[in-house]
């Protein structure tokens, strides 16, 4: 069904019910950036002395420019030399970015419409055919960084859009169905994209008239994120998904098929690191600074994203052959000398997840068993539950260099259920990297991750049951609160 159909707009998106993530043009979609391309590609185009000199029109800009790949603006307007017009458009790039810094804004609702969204626990990307620099300031200035899931760029695709390619890339990153997904756009060659992609496109008229979004066929065009048509339309979804936006709602499919089948609860696991305390930025300083101090990378520090991506959450026995593939006891040495680096860091750096005291005592109340499981070697083990008054709270400490095999083999958290004499049917864990969710979900048990050291998107490939920002979230305490109906429980 299209915008121009006349079937009752309302219904546009019934058909994608229960709806499992929405994906987000850039440009012009969440935040109105096409003034600024236009004000940059006007005065280059006239200082080159383009149509003679004389500036280009708001609407050549639209029907020609707007919404297009760079390399198709470069054939565009520099049909015999298309290295002149990459050059150009990477120029014209440059001075957007110089210029956006105190002029961009976000589209009227954007932060009522990501309410929305993150309310319902949506997986959500965006799917851009702006260059990486630019999406990535883009993204910042509007405080999306942390929003976003996965950032699909045309550039770094085989086709860029109109080609479907890049909406197709983005639901592979998040791993979502098209046919529970709907897309937000704002030119013709991001609509014909979705469309081609086979999803339902709601366009928004920031950068083009009504007119011209309407031959690329979305399903509804609205104004802004605060147009009533806008909000109607979701309200019917909810009503199809049986979702609303209380926290309950937006997580019931996975408590009615994960959570609550642990009734009655019996037990919880504890990872340590990232999980009960944020410290990974002490881990990551410390293996910055040493593999900084041997060389390692040329010298160059390692970067967040390759701490996250290579060494988070692994055991040093891994983390040792990854740094010195041909020298595994130089870095067994490595890691054994980081950690006491780490451990001398630690004292007065070291502070609890957000909302810990708030969990410890929903566990203490109802009596339940609890270990904490970690690949952290003894000494930090036993000096970070000491430094977080956890001492007196787990019942056991499973160490994963004191099995024969760390995380991500399930072998810590068998053992975390055997040494408290508890069952995998009753219990669940809290967990903070990809290597741990692993060996949860490989152990049966459903797996609570949280934010602290790693993205959504990147925790997303483990397949926990259910992600957290920390232990202040409404979706987890929506999720007791069930398991609690469902086990006859409540708080002393």
């Amino acid at each position: 069904m299209t915008a121009s159909s006349g079937v009752d707009t309302k219904s546009v998106l019934c058909g994608i019910a229960p709806v499992e993530a929405v994906l987000f043009d850039i440009d012009g979609t969440v935040c109105d950036s096409d003034p600024i391309h236009y004000a940059a590609f006007r005065e280059m185009l006239q200082e080159i002395g383009f149509n003679g000199g004389v500036p280009i029109t708001e609407d050549y800009y639209i029907e020609n420019i707007a919404g297009k790949h760079n390399d198709d603006v470069a054939r565009l307007l520099f049909p015999d030399d298309f290295e002149r017009g990459i050059k150009f458009t990477d120029d014209k790039e440059a001075m957007f970015r110089r210029l956006v810094g105190d002029k961009l804004k976000p589209v009227s609702g954007l932060d009522k419409v990501r309410k929305w969204v993150e309310d319902r626990g949506l997986k959500r990307a965006a799917v851009t055919n702006a260059p990486r620099p630019n999406a990535e300031l883009m993204i910042s200035i509007l405080g999306l960084s942390d929003f976003f899931q996965a950032v699909i760029l045309g550039n770094e695709c085989e086709h860029a859009k109109p080609h479907p390619e890049p909406y197709l890339k983005g639901l592979e990153a998040i791993k979502a169905s098209k046919e529970h997904t709907f897309i937000f756009e704002d030119s013709v060659s991001g609509i014909k994209a979705g469309v081609a992609a086979g999803m339902p496109v709601i366009a928004l008229t920031t950068g083009n008239p009504e007119h011209i979004l309407m031959e690329a066929k979305p399903s509804l065009i609205i104004k802004n994120y605060d147009d009533p048509k806008l909000w109607a339309v979701l309200e019917e979804l909810d009503k199809k998904s049986g979702t609303s936006d209380s926290p309950v709602a937006a997580i019931s499919g996975m408590l009615k098929s994960v959570i609550c089948g642990l009734s009655p609860v019996e037990a919880v696991l504890f990872d340590i690191d990232g999980t009960v305390c944020d410290s990974d930025p002490i881990h990551y300083a410390a293996f910055r600074e040493m593999l900084q101090e041997i060389g390692f990378n040329g010298g160059v520090p390692i970067t967040e994203d390759y701490y996250i991506e290579n060494i988070a959450g692994k055991h040093n026995d891994d983390a040792a052959r990854l740094l010195f593939p041909d020298d595994f006891e130089r870095g067994i040495k490595f890691t054994d000398d980081k950690e006491a680096m780490f451990r001398r860091l630690v004292g007065d750096k070291l502070k609890p997840v957000s909302g810990l005291d708030k969990v410890r005592k929903w566990v203490e109340d109802r009596g339940l068993k609890r270990a904490a499981v970690t690949n952290a070697p003894r000494p930090n083990a036993e000096l970070m539950i000491s430094i977080l008054g956890l001492s007196d709270f787990f019942q056991a400490v499973i160490l994963g260099s004191e099995c024969e095999h760390a995380k991500p083999h399930p072998e810590p958290y068998l053992k975390g259920l055997e040494a408290i004499k508890a069952s995998k049917e009753h219990t669940f864990i809290f967990e903070d990297s990809v290597s741990g969710i692993k060996a949860g979900v490989a152990a049966g048990m459903p797996v609570i991750a949280l934010t602290t050291g790693n993205p959504e998107h990147i925790l997303l490939e483990a397949k926990p049951s259910l992600i957290i920002k920390n232990y202040d979230d409404p979706k987890l305490w929506a999720a007791l609160e069930e398991l609690d109906k469902k086990s006859g429980t409540r708080g002393a």
